[in-house]
Parts: C-alpha cells; sequence; structure tokens
C-alpha cells in the first residue's frame, strides 16, 4: 500500500513540475515577443519620409527578428513548435491613413491615439496531458494571446512640412502687407529651420 501511495505521489509530482517547466518557459518566450514588438513598434516610431515607408520599417524589422537563426527555431519551426508568432505584424500609425487601436481599448478623446504594433503569440507548450490531472486544453490549437506594443509615433517629413513648417510661413506671410512682397521674391526657397520635427 505504501508503495502505492508513494507512485501516486511522484506521478502527481513530476506531473505538476511539467506544468510549471511549461508555464515558467512560456513567461519566458513571452517576454521575448514582447521585446520583438517593442523592436518594431521602435522602428515604426522613428521620423521618416512618409507613413508608408515608416510602417514598412516595422514590417521589416519584424520579419528580421521572427527569421533571425537564433529566434527562429523558437518561434517558426517549419512543422511548428512550442511557441508560434503570426507570419504577419499589424501596424496602425493614426496620421494620414487613422489607423489606430483606439476601437480596440478604453480610448477617451483626451489621451493620445494608441498607435503602434500588434500579432498574435501561440503557446503550444501549455496543451499539456498530465498523468492523473488530464489534458490543460481542449483541442491542440494551443493558448493564444495578441502581444501589442504602442510608441508615440514621430511625424513623417511631410507631416512635417505640411503641418508645421508651411503653417508657421503662411502665418509670418499673413502678418503684414511687407512680408508677402518679399515672399514674392523668393519663390523658390523652402524654409527648413529647425523647428523640433
Amino acid at each position: 500500500m505504501i508503495s502505492a501511495e508513494f507512485i501516486f505521489a511522484i506521478v502527481i509530482a513530476a506531473g505538476l513540475c511539467i506544468v510549471f517547466f511549461a508555464l515558467n518557459f512560456t513567461l519566458s518566450m513571452a517576454e521575448i515577443a514582447q521585446y520583438i514588438a517593442f523592436s518594431a513598434s521602435r522602428a515604426h516610431a522613428a521620423g521618416h519620409i512618409d507613413q508608408d515607408k515608416q510602417e514598412q520599417m516595422a514590417k521589416d524589422k519584424y520579419l528580421s527578428l521572427i527569421n533571425n537563426k537564433e529566434l527562429k527555431p523558437l518561434f517558426n519551426k517549419p512543422d511548428g513548435g512550442w511557441f508560434v508568432l503570426s507570419p504577419q505584424i499589424d501596424v496602425r500609425g493614426g496620421g494620414e491613413s487613422g489607423r489606430t487601436f483606439d476601437n480596440d481599448y478604453r480610448y477617451t478623446e483626451e489621451r493620445v491615439p494608441q498607435v503602434g504594433v500588434r500579432f498574435d503569440f501561440t503557446a503550444k507548450l501549455l496543451s499539456l496531458k498530465v498523468a492523473f490531472l488530464g489534458p490543460t486544453n481542449e483541442d491542440d490549437a494551443g493558448f493564444n494571446a495578441k502581444v501589442t506594443a504602442f510608441l508615440i509615433r514621430e511625424p513623417t517629413q511631410k507631416e512635417c512640412y505640411e503641418l508645421q513648417i508651411k503653417r508657421r510661413y503662411e502665418a509670418v506671410l499673413n502678418l503684414d502687407q511687407r512680408f508677402k512682397e518679399m515672399a514674392r521674391d523668393t519663390a523658390g526657397y523652402i524654409p527648413s529651420e529647425d523647428n523640433g520635427c
């Protein structure tokens, strides 16, 4: 009788160790996935010529990280692995495109628009069948979560010129008629002062 209880206790202890290892390893990989999201969002946030180029920079950074020789075996094995990241990233930058995450998350008018990147993280490792405890998941699809990183996007060259430099230049010209007369002689002049863009 004592040996049966001992075997039962060992099996339960081993099963719980497997569950805790899977949970610990999954949380570690989720942290790496969050870093990938932050890196892609940081690449998107940097100013560039136009918004399409900013979004392309985020997509390129994401693809370079998930196809990295050290990370690819963890996240994107061809036969599927313990963890899977979505093959494409959702980039929303606000601005001219108007695409933000405001509808997906609580948002009030006073807040900065929620712009950044998002992708799916699937942890197939957590789909376990532990002796005496049973399965942790009904199907083998794995547990899914959305990994998101929000950073405020810097203005593009186009936005900077159209929304700041050009408006300020026109405001100066409208201050006095003398400025408009001088402006006719400088038709080819492009204002390029440092204005914080």
